[in-house]
């Protein structure tokens, strides 16, 4: 069975791009997918430390909850982040949890290993969430940081959701249901992009 994960990139729990993320997984399930639901807030994860130590043999050195999610995300056919914007980028905990993927970029580029076996490439999707009303531009930043991160991880980038005026915790249940349905629709597309 195809298993799709979930990255919950905000600090906040339950907030407008965790739903958005619950509902497109759901659309995920409801095609046929097996799913999982990483939320980087309940992890622990340090910051690259810019030590090195991965140039040796492409592996974090640092001994967090990092090791195990390599292998998750290396095993994953699909893989969706979600996040809220922050000064135009993903959230800090999202940032920190990527630039781990430091081991990936070395073992890729520096060592010429692959990141999964047989050239294998997963699917990508992108949800972002913004309180301020406004245009794709709003997003620009983000997409190019969750752009980059799957580009080191083997993941072709397949789409996004991009929703703004979402200013209010709950705005996507009190005045936007509509975006729930969308997320749940996008997930049932995806899914079918990797099966």
């Amino acid at each position: 069975m195809k298993k799709v994960i979930g990255i919950a990139g905000s600090p906040r729990r339950n907030g407008n791009s965790e739903r958005a993320l619950d509902s497109m997984l759901k659309g995920v399930e409801m095609a046929g997918g097996c799913i999982e639901k990483i939320v980087i807030r309940d992890i622990n994860v340090s910051p690259c430390n810019s030590c090195g130590g991965c140039h040796v043999n492409g592996i974090c050195v640092i001994d967090d909850d990092m090791q195990k999610m390599y292998p998750k995300l290396i095993e994953a056919d699909g893989i969706i982040v979600a996040s809220p914007l922050y000064f135009m980028g993903v959230s800090a905990q999202l940032k920190t949890f990527i630039d781990r993927f430091q081991s990936f970029w070395s073992r890729k580029y520096l060592l010429n290993q692959p990141i999964r076996e047989g050239g294998i490439m997963s699917r990508g999707y992108f949800i972002a969430t913004a309180a301020r009303s406004g245009s794709e531009e709003l997003f620009i930043g983000a997409i190019k940081t969750i752009k980059a991160f799957f580009h080191v991880s083997d993941t072709k980038y397949t789409g996004d959701l991009l929703f703004s005026g979402l200013e209010e915790k709950d705005a996507l249940i009190n005045t936007k249901p509509e975006l729930l349905q969308q997320a749940f629709t996008a997930g049932k597309q995806f899914f079918s992009v990797i099966k």
